[in-house]
């Protein structure tokens, strides 16, 4: 897209210097009168947007108050793109430099909002410095959302864009975007427009709406001069406890997710004209879908899995089964499933798993109408052969990552010691390991000793109950003979 050219504003004594439009409530209204070479062509009637962006608002009230405008030319017309004029040197300076404005002039920051550039939207000229905006302002003949959110939007013409479309369709000089003949305008303030926007009415979701899994399109019908729409998604109805709130653009918005476990939600839509804000619509409702499990076991990233694992998660509220897939890679393809089992409990036990593979799991669960989210995506290692014919003896210390994490206040660290130690000589037992578990805040205090003894060779699970603690990052070490290995652990409340 072409930028706009403009590289500065509105001189400075001249800033500001208008009759108080905010003594007045709603939207200034002007009228652009446009002359080809002294020949009126039509007028063009704006009105600005005080709500939505007051500066720019009056930033050009000012100017038009002391008939900085007048005599100025659209010196830029791009036919299906816009047309841009207001440039002070454009009243009596070599055309080679319309656009490029007056270093002296005063800059006004941008104000960039959700509204839509749509044909007939005001929206402020300025160079690559989104802080440059000054006199200089472009009308847009055609929808141009690619300009959305990147420059301000700061009013509308309500009247006369057909002269809008003449003016963008003038002959230009070869090789530029000028037009041929010049073309003055002369701004007017004529009034206010205090209308306040009608209430929109909702299109969709119906009201009820339940088993909402993933993400749900909002609509809602358009207001005349609604040119923003506040949409309101709470828990309750009163909404006091507020999810999203959105300023929209259009009159539509897609929320890709929402709080699981048959959360009633609400939502209504208001909307703005710039001058005014209506009020808000009916109130609809709609419930989610059931959570997703919590996975339980085997923990993620485990190694050393048995080929016969057995595989564990929370039951969920409204389930009455569980869709259980082990695949060999995270796309879940029919190919690489190995395991597609639905269960009526909330353990499952797999069988002939192959030996120093990877593999990824998940659970969904089921009601009488429909299947819920998946579980994050957990992974595991099987061990090798000789491993499994040793009943998986543990080969090597490991410390495993606590679940949950995050957690509040009670998560769970798994370790284990290693069987390949050499029988006592006296007992012919495994010779027992000194082990330490210990939790540190992050700036290496002592908050918790959770082990410190010996231990004969297995796998061990330690509950760790931070109830006491405050929210932050925590580190548990473990350390037994020449074996240290740390990791972190992140508490929420």
């Amino acid at each position: 897209m072409k930028a706009f050219r403009k590289f500065s504003l509105v001189i400075c004594f001249i800033i500001f210097a208008s009759v108080n439009i905010y003594s007045q409530s709603g939207k200034p209204q002007y009228n652009l009168r446009c002359e080809r070479e002294g020949l009126f062509l039509g007028n063009i009637k704006l009105e600005l947007f005080p709500i939505i962006a007051p500066l720019h608002t009056k930033n050009f009230d000012s100017l038009v108050s002391i008939q900085f405008y007048d005599t100025t030319a659209f010196h830029r017309v791009v036919p299906n793109f816009v047309i841009q004029g207001g440039d002070p040197n454009s009243r009596h300076g070599d055309p080679s430099t319309w656009g490029y404005g007056d270093s002296t002039q005063t800059t006004v920051p941008a104000e960039f909002s959700n509204v839509n550039h749509a044909r007939g939207i005001l929206g402020a000229a300025r160079s690559e410095d989104i802080n440059s905006a000054t006199s200089q302002f472009f009308v847009n003949v055609v929808e141009n959302g690619s300009l959305n959110g990147r420059y301000t939007a700061y009013g509308r013409v309500y009247d006369g864009m057909n002269i809008a479309d003449s003016i963008v369709n003038s002959p230009t000089v070869p090789g530029t975007e000028r037009p041929l003949k010049k073309i003055e305008m002369f701004i007017t303030h004529i009034g206010f427009n205090n209308n306040v926007p009608e209430i929109p009415t909702l299109i969709s979701p119906q009201d009820g709406l339940k088993d909402v899994m993933a993400q749900l399109t909002f609509q809602w019908n358009s207001v005349p001069e609604g040119v923003l729409y506040r949409l309101q998604i709470a828990k309750d109805s009163l909404f006091t406890d507020i999810v999203y709130d959105y300023d929209v653009g259009r009159t539509s918005r897609t929320i890709t997710s929402f709080e699981q476990g048959q959360v009633k939600h609400f939502w209504r839509v208001s909307a703005n004209n710039g001058g005014h804000i209506g009020g808000f619509s009916s109130v609809r409702s709609f419930t989610t879908g059931i959570t997703s499990p919590n996975l339980i076991e085997p923990l993620d990233s485990t190694t050393g899995v048995v080929t016969n694992p057995i595989f564990k998660w929370n039951p969920v509220e409204g389930a009455i089964s569980y869709r259980i897939q082990v695949a060999t890679a995270t796309s879940f393809l029919s190919s690489q499933t190995v395991v597609n089992q639905t269960v009526t409990g909330d353990t499952y036990q797999a069988s002939n798993l192959l030996p120093d593979k990877r593999y990824y799991w998940r659970v969904r669960g089921i009601t009488s109408t429909y299947e819920g989210l998946y579980s994050p995506i957990r992974t595991f290692t099987t061990g090798s052969s000789t491993n499994i014919e040793e009943n998986n003896i543990v080969n090597d210390f490991a410390l495993e990552q606590n679940y949950p994490n995050p957690f509040n206040p009670v998560t769970t660290i798994k370790f284990a010691i290693p069987s390949n130690v050499k029988p006592s000589l006296v007992s012919g037992r495994r010779e027992m390991s000194n082990v330490k578990l210990i939790v540190y805040d992050i700036i290496g205090n002592v908050v918790a000793t959770l082990v410190n003894e010996e231990k004969q060779p297995g796998t061990y699970e330690v509950k760790f109950d931070a109830s006491g603690l405050s929210s932050g990052m925590y580190f548990y070490r473990l350390t037994t003979g020449n074996f240290i290995d740390t990791k972190k652990m992140l508490l929420l409340r």
